[in-house]
C-alpha cells in the first residue's frame, strides 16, 4: 500500500512562491516566522538557483513543503523542477489564497507579502500535493490547446473578413482564413491519431462521447485538461477547477449583481463547454430537463447556459470517475 502523503504542517519549513511571468518571489517560513526571502528570475537558470538556495537554507525536500498559486501556466516549470527534487508541491487556485487573505485580515498587497501569505496558507491549509501531467496528457494538452488557439484566430479572421470592404483586403483575409481552417483540420487529425494510439485516453474519450453534446474534440479537451478524476474529491471540485462555479454578488439589499462564472487563470475547460452545452440543452435529456427547470424559474438565458455548462462538466466527471457510459436514468427529472 502506498504511504499517505505527509501533511504540510509536519514539515519544518513551508515555502511560498508568488509566481510571475518574469520573476519568482520567495518566502520561506518556519512554524511561526518568515526566515528567508528572495527574488529569482522565472527562467531555467533562476529555477536552478532556487534549488541551490533552498539547500543553502537547510530546506531540503524532506523538511520543506512548497505552495504556489496557479498563474496561467507560468508556475508549471518551477513546480515541475521542485517536484523532480522530491519536494512536496501544491498548486492552488488563486481564489483560495484571496479568500484566505481576507480571513486573515491581510491589508498589505505586495509580491513579498503575497509569498509569505502563500507559505502560511500552505502550512495551515494543507492543500493537495501536485503531480505533473504524464507524457500522454501533456501531448494531448499541447494538441488541444493549439487547436483552441487556432479556433480563436479563425474567429478573429472571420470578423475581419466581415468588416473588409476592399476586394484585395477581402482576398487576403479569405486566404488567411483558408490557411487557419487547414491547420485546424490537420491538428484534429493528429488529435484523433494520438487518442487511437493511447489506450487509456481512448477509453476516456469513448466514455465521454457517450454523453449527448460531447464530441471527440471536446472529449479530448476534457481528458487532457481534467486529467485523472481521482485528483478531485467530487464533481463540484472539478467544476471549480474548470472555472464553472458561479460567483454571486449580494450584500444586504443594496448590492445584487447577476451571478457570473468564477475566473481561473486557465479557462480552457470553461470555454470548451460553451458550444457543447448549447447542443446538450437541445439533445441531452439530463441537461435539457435541468435547463427547462431553470427557465421555468425565470432564469436569464446566459444563466441557463452557464448552469448547463456546469451540469455537463459534472456529467463528464461522473462517467470518468465511474468508468461507465452516460446513463440518463441516473439524473433526476429526466
Amino acid at each position: 500500500m502506498d504511504e499517505a502523503p505527509r501533511s504540510s504542517s509536519n514539515f519544518a519549513f513551508s515555502l511560498g512562491i508568488d509566481v510571475g511571468k518574469a520573476n519568482l518571489e520567495l518566502a520561506l517560513r518556519s512554524e511561526e516566522n518568515v526566515v528567508a526571502r528572495t527574488t529569482m528570475p522565472n527562467d531555467p537558470e533562476g529555477r536552478e538557483t532556487l534549488v541551490d538556495w533552498l539547500f543553502e537554507q537547510g530546506a531540503s525536500p524532506g523538511k520543506t513543503s512548497v505552495c504556489m498559486e496557479a498563474s496561467g501556466d507560468f508556475e508549471k516549470a518551477v513546480a515541475r523542477r521542485l517536484y523532480q527534487e522530491d519536494y512536496r508541491v501544491s498548486v492552488v487556485n488563486p481564489r483560495r489564497i484571496k479568500g484566505y487573505a481576507s480571513s486573515q485580515l491581510q491589508r498589505t498587497k505586495t509580491d513579498s507579502a503575497d509569498a509569505a501569505l502563500i507559505a502560511r496558507f500552505g502550512r495551515r491549509e494543507d492543500p493537495r500535493p501536485w503531480e505533473p501531467a504524464s507524457a500522454v496528457e501533456s501531448r494531448l494538452q499541447e494538441l488541444t490547446r493549439a487547436r483552441q488557439a487556432l479556433q480563436k484566430e479563425k474567429t478573429r479572421a472571420q470578423n475581419r473578413l466581415g468588416e473588409a470592404e476592399d476586394e484585395a483586403v477581402r482576398n487576403a483575409h479569405e486566404n488567411l482564413l483558408d490557411e487557419i481552417k487547414r491547420q485546424i483540420e490537420e491538428l484534429e487529425e493528429e488529435i484523433e491519431e494520438h487518442i487511437e494510439e493511447e489506450p487509456e485516453v481512448n477509453d476516456q474519450c469513448s466514455l465521454l462521447e457517450t454523453i449527448p453534446g460531447v464530441g471527440l474534440q471536446t472529449a479530448a479537451i476534457v481528458a487532457g485538461e481534467l486529467g485523472s478524476p481521482e485528483q478531485f474529491e467530487n464533481a463540484r471540485q472539478a467544476a471549480a477547477y474548470s472555472g464553472l462555479v458561479p460567483r454571486h454578488r449580494e450584500s444586504g439589499t443594496s448590492v445584487r449583481g447577476n451571478p457570473r462564472m468564477s475566473k481561473v487563470p486557465d479557462g480552457r475547460l470553461r470555454r470548451a463547454m460553451y458550444f457543447p452545452a448549447m447542443t446538450a440543452l437541445r439533445f441531452n435529456s439530463a441537461v435539457k430537463a435541468f435547463g427547462d427547470r431553470l427557465k421555468e424559474r425565470g432564469k436569464e438565458t446566459m444563466v441557463v447556459i452557464g448552469a448547463a455548462m456546469r451540469k455537463l462538466l459534472h456529467i463528464c466527471y461522473g462517467v470518468l470517475k465511474s468508468g461507465r457510459p452516460f446513463d440518463p436514468s441516473l439524473h433526476p427529472g429526466t
